[in-house]
């Protein structure tokens, strides 16, 4: 079990994203917002993103203010891999990972992550 906490917020991006990686190939799954609309975007610069997060709690933690309306919704391993990663690219979407209120976070194209997901399922079919 990842060791993941409100403090986690405040750690660098890249620690987040790390933390997001070792929960996302241990736990199975990832975490979005969404509303009767679907899955809540972030827009910045005319690029649009929707962020994950490694825990309900912490996906939760968004649901503030804007989105106070919105829902933590959790997404299987393969629903990500094989449903989400591919709509995302056709709609044009990115990823950001477990993001700070003030949108930092590590940012990916879907077929980016899709070959991060790819790297590290192959590395643990080799250990196996």
């Amino acid at each position: 079990m990842t060791l993941i906490d409100k403090n986690s917020i405040n750690l660098s991006d890249e620690q987040r994203y790390e933390l997001f990686m070792q929960s996302l190939m241990s736990e199975r799954e990832t975490w979005i917002l969404t509303d009767e609309h679907g899955a809540v975007m972030l827009t910045e610069e005319d690029n649009d993103y929707v962020p994950f997060w490694p825990s309900n709690e912490m996906a939760a933690l968004w649901a503030t203010d804007e989105w106070e309306h919105c829902q933590p919704l959790k997404l299987s391993f393969d629903e990500l891999k094989d449903k989400w990663l591919p709509g995302m690219e056709e709609d044009e979407l990115s990823l950001i990972i477990f993001p700070t209120k003030e949108l930092s976070g590590q940012l990916f194209y879907p077929y980016e992550f899709e070959q991060i997901l790819d790297k590290k399922l192959a590395k643990l079919a080799r250990k196996n």
